[in-house]
């Protein structure tokens, strides 16, 4: 899975790479279409952001593995910030951040009614984007694909004490759409599917116990763009 995951992660980077060759090799005839000393170079999104979990794990206390126990996660609402650099109208790169929520994490199958414990996390994404400009300044969809470090900032027992999650990096893909109000401020809508694993430790009654746990957040958010 991991190995499909890279290889599919270095097609889009190969894809994007191509296509920052094509718009480097296209903007001087864009310069004639617009006046490039008045582009806007850098850019600021910000707005409310839902995360919604496709989560599954694999569980063992004591050395042994629990058959069909699983972990679900209820999904949060946060506020997403997300800043960056145009190279040219095409092609940018950008660092997007989310005000850290907590997801409780409860049992399913053998754990169901069990809330095994919280954890608070701080996630950011860094990515490279394409935007299509053929539409003009009133729809400007993008893709873009980049990393995913989830920061753990805090864990909370539940069944599980001594609980600890690590704080993982996993691939990001992002698709969106911008429209512009005027040469500054504009409106947008963006989704960022993000590819995590990672695992959990703790103690059930005296026992060891870990967790093998897919998270996979589809990160949604809309909001106000401004660029200078």
């Amino acid at each position: 899975m991991i190995a499909w995951l890279e290889g599919l992660f270095m097609k889009v980077i190969r894809l994007l790479g191509a296509a920052l060759a094509c718009a480097c090799v296209a903007e001087p005839a864009m310069a004639q279409d617009q006046d490039m000393a008045s582009f806007k170079h850098w850019f600021v999104r910000v707005g409310p952001a839902g995360v919604i979990y496709d989560e599954s794990a694999k569980i063992r206390v004591g050395g042994q593995t629990i058959p069909g126990a699983s972990v679900t996660a209820k999904n949060n609402l946060t506020a997403e910030l997300e800043a960056g650099y145009y190279f040219n109208p095409n092609v940018s790169v950008s660092l997007t951040i989310g005000g850290p929520p907590t997801a409780t994490l409860k049992g399913t199958g053998p754990l169901e009614g069990l809330t095994l414990g919280k954890i608070t996390y701080g996630p950011a994404v860094a990515a490279i984007q394409y935007h299509l400009t053929a539409f003009g300044p009133k729809f400007i969809p993008y893709v873009g694909a980049g990393v995913n470090y989830t920061i753990v900032l805090d864990n909370k027992d539940g069944a599980v004490q001594n609980l600890r999650v690590k704080s993982p990096v996993g691939v990001t893909f992002q698709a969106g759409a911008e429209t512009m109000i005027n040469e500054r401020f504009g409106l947008f809508v963006d989704a960022k599917q993000v590819i995590l694993d990672t695992t959990a430790t703790g103690t059930v009654g005296g026992a060891p116990a870990d967790a093998k746990i897919k998270i996979n957040p589809l990160i949604v958010t809309g909001g106000i763009s401004f660029h200078f």
